[in-house]
């Protein structure tokens, strides 16, 4: 399996709660029965995780795949380890599977949930295994909302949300940044206006147990400025800042441009340093490791007791069982080197491919000599002329995205009164189109997950109105289209403020095709 993801966390008691370290291991079972149930059946309960086991999970919608789900426990009574395999096949790319691993420990008062994404290709083929895009599991987001529960990386707290920096709290900021043995980065964001802070709200939700996130306002950033300057980590307006533990390094900075993208772009990153560094389950080792321990014990315990007792064929027996251990030793300790080997061809096979896609970007940049587009600079959108607005769009997109005459047509004619929230949405669309060529059209998600998560658009893919109408067909370039694509301005609102942009998703020559800007095409 090629991991992906890993993220370890501490789960305990939280601090004044009549939960006891047993019953927050009863809590994390109830969650991951909870999980691995929504909107699958049949349903699992915390008990069937007692003994090794196996189902298959139908999915309850059709959007959504089906999971074969595995679990076994390892250890002893008092070093344990419950892990949980589930399954999904990957259909876009061949026959592979999307694996997330659940590891739970438990010694003593102490409960570790480990949690790992990966891929594995079972057809053989020379090629990626697919999956572009992934969230961190949902299993996360129960664990750090269960009040009774808290979840530790190392000293610091994970609960999914992101701190507020005022003045008072800015020298805190720096000794945060600065102290020795820091394991975890820590992204910064300006947090001066409304958009910073929707910004460390949702990279605080999907990088939790990755990275902490603070929201630094305008007085502490000045403050903090002359310091941050220092070891170069000072924050874009509007935008972040990625601080790794080793100020010596080059920090990732992601402008205003970016900031709407950046949790995506940062999870994916963190993702694959997390796998460098937590790359060997160490908790499900030591299970294993305790479990061979009780085991060669109690083959000594009945070796001793048949030699004490001069029974030849009981002495014998215990042998073989003694030799049997023996080589499911060594069988585990090549399975570990054989992992190992895999993992160091991975990260050199990783690192290969880093600095050729590096280089590639270089070369490009000095090839063609293009400056960043600055989206600021895109003229005003006309009340009755979508001109010089598209013709901006086109230019920047570079063929990812196309204005039609149908939607030149549509905006002079609508009345659509919300003229600069439109002018927005398009220029986050033709954004979206640039990085929908980029990725070869293939997101690895549903659509309207992907404009909502990556955009912050609501984009319905489908509308079965418009179908059984036959309003979602549209010729161009000679071509026959589907518009049934859509971004949503304003819903449950009056007729004449309920904004639309429909167009097509053109994979084969990966573009967008805005066929209408305006209002919503019937029912007004």
């Amino acid at each position: 399996m090629e991991l992906l993801y890993v993220v370890e966390l501490d789960v305990r008691p939280r601090d004044g709660s009549y939960v006891t370290p047993a019953d927050a291991r009863e809590r994390v079972k109830g969650h991951l029965a909870e999980w691995l149930s929504f909107e699958h059946s049949p349903a699992l309960e915390p008990d069937d995780f007692s003994a090794d086991g196996s189902v298959a999970l139908v999915s309850e919608r059709d959007d959504r795949s089906d999971s074969r789900v595995s679990w076994s426990n390892e250890g002893t009574h008092d070093v344990r380890a419950l892990v949980v395999t589930v399954r999904t096949e990957i259909t876009r790319s061949g026959r592979a599977d999307f694996i997330c691993m659940v590891t739970v420990f438990t010694e003593e008062d102490r409960t570790v949930v480990r949690l790992e994404l990966g891929r594995e290709s079972l057809d053989g083929v020379l090629a990626p295994a697919g999956i572009d895009f992934f969230r961190r599991p949902y299993l996360l987001a129960l664990l750090l909302r269960d009040r009774e529960l808290q979840c530790w990386s190392g000293p610091s707290k994970v609960d999914g949300r992101f701190n507020w920096v005022n003045p008072q709290q800015a020298d805190f900021v720096w000794e945060a940044l600065s102290a020795e043995g820091r394991l975890l980065p820590i992204l910064l964001v300006d947090g001066s206006e409304e958009k910073g802070e929707r910004l460390a709200r949702k990279a605080a939700s999907e990088l939790a147990g990755l990275a902490p996130v603070l929201a630094v306002d305008a007085r502490s950033q000045r403050l903090l400025a002359d310091r941050l300057d220092e070891v170069e980590t000072s924050i874009p307006r509007a935008g972040a800042r990625l601080v790794w533990p080793d100020l010596s390094l080059r920090h990732p900075a992601f402008t205003a441009d970016q900031a709407q993208f950046a949790p995506g772009r940062l999870l994916r990153m963190l993702s694959s340093v997390s796998v460098t560094v937590r790359g060997v389950n160490q908790i499900l080792r030591k299970a294993e490791v305790a479990q061979r321990a009780e085991r060669n014990e109690q083959v000594a315990a009945d070796l001793a007791a048949a030699k004490l007792r001069g029974d030849l064929s009981r002495e014998l027996e215990a042998q073989a069982r003694f030799i049997e251990e023996l080589q499911q030793e060594v069988d585990q300790y090549d399975s570990w080197f054989k992992q190992v080997e895999e993992e160091r061809d991975s990260y050199k096979s990783q690192a290969a491919q880093a600095a050729y896609w590096k280089q590639e970007a270089q070369r490009a940049r000095q090839s063609s000599g293009l400056r960043v587009t600055d989206w600021a600079e895109a003229p005003d959108l006309d009340p009755v002329d979508l001109a010089d607005l598209a013709s901006f769009l086109e230019k920047q997109g570079q063929g990812a995205i196309v204005f039609t005459h149908a939607a030149h047509q549509s905006w002079k004619r609508d009345d659509y009164p919300h003229i600069d929230a439109m002018r927005d949405a398009l220029i986050v669309l033709t954004k979206a189109a640039i990085e929908y060529r980029r990725l070869g059209c293939q997101l690895g998600m549903l659509p309207d997950d992907w404009f909502k998560q990556e955009w912050e658009l609501r984009l319905a893919s489908t509308d079965k109105y418009m179908s059984k109408n036959k309003l979602d067909r549209f010729t161009f370039d000679g071509k026959t289209y589907s518009r049934e694509p859509h971004l949503k301005l304003g819903d449950h609102t009056s007729p004449n403020e309920v904004g639309r942009v429909y167009f097509a998703m053109d994979s084969e020559s990966e573009r967008l095709i805005v066929d209408h800007v305006g209002l919503k095409l019937y029912g007004l």
